[in-house]
């Protein structure tokens, strides 16, 4: 379907069964065809500003937060991919304090690797020295997950420990129980604790 969004279904699921809640007890309290409801939040027709403001106030939740989880930027038109986080020259991955849109121009050079993918996040490489350097401004994008993708063991993956910290890193080896061997961008190979990892999908130069 092309006019699908790409809206993070799972993050409203839960938000609205954390304040013990439904959808059909917001589409009652505003008015709203409770299947028309169902649709808008996963995906199906396009969240409009004003529900958005709707929904942001009945689950207690910042309106940036409800846009970006579906999928919409501030003028209230859809992206599939919002950049997320930057890369520093060490490979060192640092969250943005607000999620915003790729411009379309870079979108479209990155159809061909995102076109069967349900998301995708983007990290921007900002490295004025160091080996990333000559990819300085360099998009990269890739999937989020709450495990480690088999796919990232062998690839240059998005890779989180325990502690919060993350990285761009080549893994070479990863137990189940965490431990994990890792390549960083510097050719440094260090032990890292493994919590979460998901290949590399295609860089953006």
């Amino acid at each position: 379907m092309a006019d699908t969004a790409q809206i993070d279904s799972e993050w409203f699921r839960t938000r609205f069964a954390e304040k013990r809640t439904s959808y059909r007890a917001f589409a009652r309290e505003h008015g709203m065809d409770p299947s028309a409801v169902s649709r808008m939040l996963t995906g199906q027709r396009r969240m409009q500003r004003d529900e958005a403001a709707a929904i942001a106030q009945f689950i207690g939740a910042p309106i940036s937060e409800v846009l970006k989880h579906a999928g919409v930027t501030i003028d209230g038109e859809y992206t599939p991919i919002l950049l997320v986080a930057t890369i520093n020259e060490h490979g060192q991955i640092e969250r943005l304090p607000e999620p915003r849109p790729l411009p379309h121009s870079v979108i479209d050079r990155a159809r061909s690797a995102i076109d069967a993918v349900p998301r995708v996040l983007a990290a921007q490489i900002r490295a004025l020295s160091g080996p990333l350097t000559v990819m300085d401004d360099a998009v990269v994008l890739f999937c989020p997950t709450d495990d480690v993708d088999s796919a990232s063991i062998g690839a240059l993956s998005i890779c989180r420990n325990f502690a919060g910290d993350q990285i761009l890193a080549k893994i070479e080896r990863a137990r189940k129980t965490g431990e994990a061997r890792v390549v960083t961008i510097d050719g440094k190979v260090k032990e890292f604790d493994l919590q979460t990892a998901t290949p590399v999908l295609t860089i953006i130069p």
